[in-house]
């Protein structure tokens, strides 16, 4: 389905409805009568069945790919094991053997040292100049302010915008 051919028959629907509206303004008024209305003389849920319908689809394609990513995640993760253990062994077999490189035919292996590296063993101890400390906002202490009427200098309540809900049966 062709995502331009539906943005336009979204916009020839709110062209309808908007005439709709004007040529029977009690519409306004009743949810339920313009409702049968849109329904009876416009394409407005053929529309959305099609628009529900590649929703659904999308939605399935993103659980499948979630799913496949979760699995290739699991495969990476069961593969680095894997080198891992290889490279034990292969320092192991050095160490044993007492040399520092072998040339082989596809690769040469080298024991060499790793870069030094900081260990915090008792970080209250830290200097002040040697720790990062950071400060975000409590946005749950801030919208429980703001719901009991109170002011929080530099925020304020955002008004939920308009979503759709999908129940497929």
């Amino acid at each position: 389905m062709n995502s331009n051919y539906l943005a336009y028959d979204v916009t020839v629907l709110e062209r309808e409805f908007a005439d709709l509206l004007a040529a029977y303004p009690e519409l306004a008024e009743d949810e339920e009568l313009r409702a049968d209305m849109i329904e009876g003389s416009t394409a407005a849920f053929d529309v959305l069945t099609r628009l529900v319908n590649i929703e659904r689809d999308a939605d399935s394609m993103s659980k499948a790919v979630a799913g496949r990513i979760s699995d290739l995640q699991a495969r990476k993760q069961r593969a680095e094991k894997r080198r891992d253990m290889a490279r034990t062994l292969m320092l192991r077999v050095m160490h044993a053997a007492g040399i520092r490189k072998a040339p082989l035919v596809e690769a040469t292996v080298s024991v060499s040292k790793r870069r030094d590296s900081v260990e915090i063993v008792e970080e209250a101890k830290l200097p002040r100049d040697c720790v990062k400390v950071t400060v975000a906002p409590d946005k749950t202490a801030i919208k429980a302010r703001l719901d009991a009427g109170q002011a929080v200098p530099g925020a304020r309540l955002k008004v939920g915008e308009p979503m759709i809900t999908v129940r497929a049966v």
